[in-house]
């Protein structure tokens, strides 16, 4: 139960305890070197080699790091899956093997899949059809096919592991894994699976990073100002593209309990709305931050004063990192509440909500906040903000996460670090 400011208590209804992390990313492939490499302030952001920037004006993003697939699966099965197949699949492979949950050979009808992405069927679909043009019908790669359709990975999740559950693919941009961790919470909360594997797949491939480098919003060097991620810094100019998977096991609270589960927290409230903006503008109105934030803060039954550490949207654009800054002002007031964000580290994509989750889970667990990495010259319009560049104590237990998109969706999740009961 959380404790609310004023001294009341308000019982939360059937939280969704997470037993299991799965990270793949730029900083690692493991839950614990995600969390090391945050916690001592690295960075994924690296060149990109995969393919030709040459003609781009970026040249960065914050690609996979010792990410070798073979390592989880057998080539053969590979040859099947596109990058964001394999994401999807090996993520929730790691995620139900961090919370030991015992899969029997037939199958779980009650245990499903929620996952969020933005680039699932893109890579596929790029590849089937230049194969398609250069070479003909008999040119295009057969296998291939059934990748090009945005839900693949998280149906090659569930058929690889037999979950039987609901079964969903979120796609709502940059907040889509975030979207997808709040959809499992209802899932839940609603009896409709006893546990889910939710989170984020995206990966980087050429089309993708080419048509965010013709409009002009990713980071890029520009006079003194060498290219890279920062948020909340006076210096910054775009987001960095980055990929990964990341996948969160929510299960329900007896279910958690009756098999002994370790419990790296819950999620306690969900707040999501959206922003009248025009196409692809991120939100600039703090009203709008502010009121997303205040649903899930509502919904957790969790007061303002209550909140230890923010995990911030903010991804070193401008226009969402002041607004952000602006709502958190609004919500918080004058307290100095701990505000951090990891796109400084990984970069922006769909899966970036599930990686703050993940983040402010595994940081929190060894008691303490992760650093914004890239930030070394703070927005005098973020002057407000209490924004560690070093890892720094964890004072409470109540976390909330944001993530925004681009085109105005907006969520917000109140996680509790440790265990509800």
């Amino acid at each position: 139960m959380p404790h609310r400011g004023n001294g009341n208590v308000r019982p939360v209804q059937r939280p969704a305890c997470i037993t299991g992390i799965g990270v793949v990313s730029a900083l690692g492939c493991s839950p614990r070197a995600f969390r090391d490499a945050l916690l001592s302030g690295c960075s994924g952001i690296a060149p990109i080699t995969a393919f030709d920037t040459s003609r781009c004006r970026s040249k960065l993003g914050a690609p996979l790091k010792d990410f070798e697939p073979t390592r989880w699966m057998s080539p053969l099965k590979l040859r099947r899956m596109d990058q964001t197949g394999r994401l999807a699949v090996i993520a929730t492979r790691e995620a139900l093997e961090d919370a030991a949950y015992r899969m029997v050979q037939t199958g779980d009808d009650r245990m499903g899949v929620v996952l969020g992405t933005y680039t699932a069927g893109g890579p596929a679909t790029s590849e089937f059809l230049m194969a398609l043009l250069e070479g003909g019908p008999t040119g295009a790669p057969a296998l291939l096919f059934s990748s090009t359709v945005g839900n693949a990975p998280a149906s090659l999740a569930a058929l690889e592991y037999k979950l039987r559950g609901p079964n969903s693919t979120i796609s709502q941009k940059e907040c889509s894994g975030l979207a997808a961790v709040a959809t499992a919470a209802d899932l839940l909360a609603e009896g409709r699976a006893r546990a889910v594997v939710a989170g984020g797949v995206d990966a980087l491939f050429a089309v993708f990073f080419q048509v965010h480098d013709r409009f002009g919003v990713l980071a890029a060097a520009a006079g003194d100002v060498p290219e890279g991620s920062r948020p909340f810094d006076r210096r910054r100019n775009g987001f960095v593209l980055g990929e990964g998977g990341f996948g969160l096991v929510l299960e329900a609270d007896a279910s958690a309990r009756a098999r002994g589960a370790r419990i790296y927290g819950a999620v306690l409230g969900v707040g999501a709305s959206s922003a009248a903006v025009p196409l692809n503008a991120w939100p600039s109105d703090p009203r709008v931050l502010a009121r997303t934030m205040r649903l899930a803060l509502d919904e957790a039954g969790v007061d303002a004063a209550d909140v230890a550490a923010i995990y911030a949207s903010a991804n070193s654009t401008t226009v969402l990192d002041h607004a952000e800054a602006d709502a958190i002002a609004a919500v918080f007031g004058t307290r100095d509440v701990l505000v951090t964000s990891i796109k400084g580290a990984t970069g922006e994509c769909a899966a970036s909500g599930a990686a703050a989750c993940a983040a402010a889970l595994l940081c929190g667990e060894a008691g303490l906040v992760a650093p914004t990495a890239g930030l070394t010259e703070p927005d005098p319009t973020c002057a407000h903000l209490r924004i560690p560049t070093t890892a720094t104590p964890l004072p409470g237990r109540f976390i909330l996460v944001n993530s925004f998109a681009s085109g105005g969706a907006t969520y917000s999740v109140v996680l509790a670090v440790g265990d509800v009961g």
